[in-house]
């Protein structure tokens, strides 16, 4: 899944709720059900992973991963900007920790079994799908997610 959908669902549900730790574990959960919706996936090899717990990302899936960030990252700062929300910030934030914990992978705690049950329990509640179908299905989701947020934003102006 599109990191950016991540970001703006954590963001939203950080502008709805006003506890802390339920956004957190909300958050959290709904990055997990959200991995659920079919996504492309940048050519990782998820069956590899899964029975060798190797991940080997190419070229093109490393840009896909860093564009997805950025994006994401000029999201949420945008939103705060927009809401001045530290609770839409920890939501987006949070929602992030699952996939932030994977660049784990590339240091000592993929030696860690507790560490790679969690990556290889990420990756097996994964479902793929083609680069056009993933894109069409986010495209749709970002889009209703913007538009709840532009309602939520003219309601707080009184528009």
């Amino acid at each position: 899944m599109l990191v950016i959908v991540h970001a703006l669902v954590g963001g939203l549900l950080g502008e709805k709720i006003h506890s802390i730790p339920l956004i957190i574990i909300s958050s959290l959960v709904l990055h997990f059900l959200m991995d659920i919706i079919p996504h492309y996936d940048a050519n990782f090899d998820k069956k590899r992973f899964l029975t060798t717990g190797e991940a080997i990302l190419n070229k093109r899936a490393k840009i896909f991963f860093i564009t997805d960030h950025i994006i994401a990252l000029i999201i949420i700062a945008a939103l705060y900007q927009m809401f001045d929300s530290k609770r839409l910030l920890i939501g987006a934030f949070v929602a992030l920790v699952p996939d932030i914990v994977g660049l784990g992978y590339k240091t000592k705690l993929r030696g860690n079994r507790y560490y790679m049950k969690f990556l290889k329990f990420h990756s097996k509640i994964q479902r793929h799908t083609t680069f056009k179908k993933s894109m069409i299905s986010q495209g749709i989701i970002i889009f209703f997610l913007v538009c709840i947020y532009l309602i939520i934003y003219r309601q707080q102006l009184g528009i």
